[in-house]
């Protein structure tokens, strides 16, 4: 029986990483069981990683712990919830 087509469409992506990087992905995704990265681990993991960063927001704290920080040097980040509660606790 042919695979169903999948409900969202997939898009092949070719992308070179830095060995150090590249392994230590291999290393993270691999499966012991399998004795290899299993099938669609890169794919999901790639996924998951683009919808969390498109989803976080960011606050620059400088301002709220001195005006002589310069600024983008005390960055967080996480989700729109958390941010927002943040920007609610600071001054």
């Amino acid at each position: 029986m042919p695979k169903p087509p999948n409900l969202i469409p997939s898009k092949q992506l070719n992308v070179a990483l830095p060995l150090p990087e590249f392994t230590q992905l291999m290393l993270h995704l691999n499966s012991d069981l399998e004795g290899r990265v299993p099938h669609g681990a890169y794919s999901r993991f790639l996924t998951d990683l683009l919808r969390e960063y498109f989803s976080r927001e960011q606050v620059d704290l400088g301002p709220f712990i001195s005006p002589d920080i310069p600024a983008g040097l005390y960055i967080v980040s996480g989700s729109p919830e958390t941010i927002g509660a943040l920007k609610r606790i600071l001054p």
